[in-house]
């Protein structure tokens, strides 16, 4: 008898680790998609392409959307990472942009406000030496940042654009 109640309650233990045999098991339910943020990078355009660093900056214009709904004192943070083909050769660009005036005007309306930040470079990598030739990735990035007691905080990110843009030293 002692034997049958083992097997029973191994049995009863298998059966509750597999779960309740009627429905799928967590690893099976389809995974919803994440929701798009309201913060969105519209567009980037660089110029001009191919880039000669010893001729003039390279331009990322940089297109945003804004939520409408903007945090007081809100501030706009556009960055863009510049990676060599071999990831020896990085440069980091970033600019601040405050929310203001027609800006928030726009928001307060409910329109979503597009903005256009523009990001040089000048064709240096991270130790201020000019960059070789080749095929140089970049990822950019756009934050909305509300101020908060210890510093700025980070409110809403947008998805990141990745492109490639290429330099001829040349």
């Amino acid at each position: 008898m002692p034997r049958a109640i083992l097997s029973i309650g191994l049995a009863l233990a298998l059966w509750c680790l597999a779960g309740s045999g009627g429905g799928a098991s967590h690893a099976a339910k389809p995974k919803t998609p994440p929701r798009a943020p309201d913060l969105k990078i519209l567009s980037v355009a660089a110029m001009p392409l191919p880039f000669a660093p010893t001729e003039k900056p390279l331009t990322l214009t940089i297109t945003v959307e804004l939520p409408k709904n903007l945090p007081d004192e809100g501030v706009l943070n556009v960055s863009a990472l510049i990676t060599s083909p071999s990831k020896s050769s990085i440069r980091l660009l970033e600019k601040n942009q405050p929310l203001t005036g027609k800006i928030r005007a726009g928001a307060a309306q409910g329109e979503h406000q597009r903005v256009e930040i523009v990001l040089r470079w000048d064709g240096t990598d991270h130790m201020k030496q000019v960059v070789g030739d080749g095929i140089y990735d970049y990822l950019v990035q756009a934050k909305l940042m509300a101020v908060g007691k210890n510093g700025p905080l980070t409110r809403e990110t947008a998805w990141r654009k990745r492109g490639t843009l290429e330099v001829r030293t040349r």
